[in-house]
């Protein structure tokens, strides 16, 4: 019975290629494009999972609250933080601190091989970190043990990477590299690369040693914590308070602040808030569950449409049905017979499923921006029962419960009424389809608009004005120097630059938009006391600052070289200047006000009593989905300047930027030899802010393009059912003067009607969902009429082109024959 079955099933698929093949394509789209998706949220939900201890680490976070509130919650805690919580809670087992690269400022390592040939680099990804972070968090050894391998301060470990750049196939194991051209170091562990999906990624580790434990006023480090088994984190948090009172209770309460500690696991920290200063961009949950909710929707359709079109070629199979009733065959062995049939399609869906996505896997990884194909493979995904189980249930549940339906229905058929012809008079399940098909429409047009206002809103940041011009700038890293000539040198470059044709200006910062500063501390009036503190970014820059960048001083002048103070031994009388937001959280009425008024701020070593001596227009320091950013801007003496400056911006006259950049590296590699020249254009640096929201768009767009292609294959199905529905109608219509024109208006008359409706339903939705999206930005595009609009007319003019193909065909066929009954 079941070999007939299949027999009669591979007879019919060949007998309707059309029909077949767009049954298939489009339930094999529809599980590629869920497959897809699943790749990319288990990729997102996948970050640092790898970690042994995943289930019991946790990052201790900080928040603030009085004088200290316009600071957001930040990654960073203070260096005793660690320490002091493994002494005081038995729930503690160990802890891990760990310096970040950007408070560690340039990094320049060299190494130099017997021959006397020196291999240098600038390095990002370099901190320093506790010894117990190699055994908290789970790098693999490829030489050397985890357990020692930083028990010494002069000790550093590399990644595979990194090793395989610096020596080749050489052994690394016990070899010196030098650390900024000073601190030597010796290599005692090669750990396997960093995967892809960890909130932290590193290159090199030193050994943070001593430094800072009892510190409590330095918040710069990532102090992570690994709780015992079983130990309810909340129940930890909630003696905090009394922790935090403890260790900073008299520094609050003399500055008028509040602090509290927060835990948060490892593996929440990719899709989490997004604290200040986290190691790299962070994710977003609800979009890792709006795509989840895409990708099951997807499906959904694709299953709608094999009901439509099964249903719609029914007519075409009533008479057998009903020849195989008069036969004998009872309705449970035609609903088989159909079930099977929805099996084998199914199962030739997933194998179409499968190659696409064997052929699509690299394309995907790249249109994604990440290594999700790699990260599947390295999961052992297809070697976990769990995997192969929920594919086997979304097999059964799409052959069975999709094809359920189509085989009530056309197992129900009457005999005696096919067989006469009644049955083609029947219009039973259209209202059901009509539902189906206006699900679809709303999905569609909830997707069209969605696409729209993320492209909208990434072209607004894109374009939108920073409060100064980046384009044109080229950015040169400072060199990691610490000697005495460090200030001259950088004096020699910008003028030599200068003289340079393609050169405008030249200047040299701490930081540069882009990223957050990582300098800030308290302010307040000098004629305030310390309960009046707040706090702003400090920006180490020079008098070519402004003139560089293109940036508006709106009362009082720039700053000067003999404006400058040694503030890291917190020495009075410098000038500062400030920008808009600090004018207004000291209290002034306006920028005037604020010239020659005196302020104190804390840096380095102690507070600075300084002069305030001009006012600089806000700016975007960070992307547009943070608001402007408190600064005071200080210009450093020549014995501090080292420590402080860490880029050279170079604004050119020009778009053609080589030559610019051919004479810089020439100028550097002779200024300071021995110090490796890199560069990036600023406007694409401050654009890398956007890659997550680009990546959500791309994706987005995809899977926006695929659900309405699938569909469109649903009306393809409905347009099919109903012009066999009508095909006698139509035909006495033709025999009566009826136009091919006015026949085509007829069939989209229902459809048009059917999207205006469901465009009453959908437009208010994308609204609210489009306004809600908004808010996590603090600048953000407007919601005109256009967006609304546009999307039902997308999709109306999508639809029409799809239904007028199928219904030309009723609309152009011979009356005769469509009126006929034999």
């Amino acid at each position: 019975m079941f070999r007939n079955y299949f027999l009669i099933t591979f007879r019919n698929l060949l007998k309707n290629k059309v029909f077949s093949t767009v049954n298939i394509l489009g339930l094999a789209i529809g599980m590629a494009t869920c497959f897809f998706i699943f790749l990319y949220v288990h990729f997102e939900l996948g970050y640092d999972r790898f970690n042994k201890n995943a289930a019991d680490l946790y990052r201790v976070n900080i928040s603030y609250s009085g004088s200290f509130s316009n600071l957001p919650p930040m990654a960073t805690n203070h260096p005793a933080v660690g320490p002091a919580l493994k002494a005081d809670f038995p729930e503690v087992v160990d802890f891990a601190r760990v310096a970040p690269p950007a408070f560690m400022g340039t990094n320049t390592v060299s190494y130099t091989n017997a021959a006397g040939g020196v291999t240098t680099f600038n390095e990002d990804r370099i901190c320093m970190v506790d010894p117990s972070f190699l055994t908290l968090f789970t790098f693999p050894f490829i030489l050397g043990n985890p357990a020692n391998a930083l028990k010494d301060d002069n000790s550093v470990v590399i990644s595979n990477g990194i090793a395989k750049k610096y020596f080749g196939k050489e052994d690394p194991m016990g070899k010196t590299v030098s650390i900024n051209r000073g601190t030597l170091l010796k290599i005692t562990g090669v750990f396997a690369d960093v995967p892809e999906n960890s909130h932290i990624k590193l290159d090199i580790l030193s050994s943070l040693g001593p430094r800072g434990r009892d510190n409590w006023g330095w918040p710069e480090f990532y102090n992570y914590v690994l709780l015992a088994p079983g130990t309810n984190p909340k129940e930890v948090e909630a003696k905090f308070p009394a922790f935090v009172n403890k260790h900073l209770g008299p520094i609050m309460k003399q500055l008028s602040f509040g602090c509290a500690f927060h835990l948060e696991r490892v593996t929440d920290i990719h899709l989490g808030q997004g604290y200040l200063k986290e190691p790299e961009v962070t994710g977003s949950k609800r979009e890792i569950y709006f795509l989840s909710i895409i990708g099951a929707l997807i499906l959904i359709v694709a299953w709608i449409n094999y009901i439509n079109l099964s249903t719609a070629k029914s007519i075409e199979r009533a008479k057998e049905v009903g020849l195989r009733k008069v036969a004998g065959a009872s309705r449970w062995q035609l609903i088989s017979q159909f079930i099977v049939e929805s099996a084998v399609v199914n199962l030739l869906a997933i194998l179409l499923a499968t190659l696409i996505v064997i052929g699509c896997f690299p394309f995907f990884s790249a249109f994604a921006g990440k290594n999700i194909s790699g990260d599947f493979l390295s999961a052992g995904l297809l070697q976990q029962p769990k995997f192969w189980l929920i594919l086997i249930a979304l097999f059964a549940m799409s052959a069975f419960l999709v094809g359920a339906y189509p085989a009530f229905v056309l197992s129900h058929y009457r005999p005696a009424s096919v067989l006469k012809g009644k049955f083609l008079q029947s219009g039973k399940g259209i209202i059901l389809r009509k539902l189906l098909v206006s699900l679809q429409f709303l999905l569609s047009i909830l997707l069209i608009a969605g696409t729209i206002i993320v492209y909208k809103q990434l072209f607004y940041m894109r374009n939108h004005a920073l409060g100064y011009n980046k384009d044109r700038i080229v950015v040169i890293k400072a060199p990691a120097d610490t000697d005495s000539l460090f200030e001259s040198r950088i004096a020699a470059f910008q003028s030599e630059m200068l003289r340079t044709p393609s050169v405008g200006s030249v200047t040299v910062t701490a930081d540069v938009p882009g990223k957050a500063i990582v300098d800030h501390n308290s302010v307040r009036k000098a004629a305030d006391d310390k309960s009046h503190n707040f706090i702003t970014y400090i920006l180490g820059v020079n008098e070519k600052f402004a003139t560089t960048y293109q940036i508006d001083i709106l009362a009082g002048r720039n700053l000067m070289a003999n404006d400058s103070a040694n503030f890291t031994l917190g020495l009075d009388n410098a000038r500062v200047m400030v920008n808009e937001q600090v004018v207004r959280a000291l209290g002034f009425k306006n920028n005037e006000q604020a010239i020659h008024q005196r302020i104190v701020f804390s840096y380095g070593n102690g507070e600075t009593n300084a002069e305030i001596i001009g006012v600089v227009k806000d700016y975007h320091q960070q992307s547009l989905k943070e608001g402007y950013d408190p600064i005071l801007y200080i210009y450093p003496s020549r014995t501090s300047a080292w420590s402080i400056w860490k880029y050279l911006s170079i604004r050119t006259n020009t778009d053609n930027a080589s030559q610019t950049i051919a004479s810089a590296a020439a100028l550097y590699k002779r200024i300071f030899p021995g110090s490796p020249f890199e560069f990036f254009f600023l406007n694409e640096f401050f654009n890398n802010q956007y890659r997550g929201d680009e990546r959500f768009g791309r994706v987005f767009s995809l899977f926006t393009g695929l659900a309405i292609f699938v569909a469109c294959l649903g009306l393809l199905g409905l347009s099919s059912f109903v012009s066999r529905l009508r095909i006698k109608e139509i035909g006495i219509r033709k025999v009566l003067g009826a136009s091919v024109s006015s026949i085509l208006i007829l069939f989209c008359k229902d459809f048009v009607k059917l999207l205006l409706i469901v465009s009453v339903v959908a437009i208010p939705v994308s609204w609210f969902v489009s306004e809600q999206w908004l808010r996590n930005y603090a600048f953000h595009t407007g919601l005109e009429w256009y967006v609304f609009i546009l999307p039902p007319v997308v999709l109306l003019l999508i639809s029409l082109t799809t239904i007028i193909i199928e219904s030309l065909k009723t609309a152009l066929r011979n009356p005769v024959t469509a009126i006929r009954s034999e």
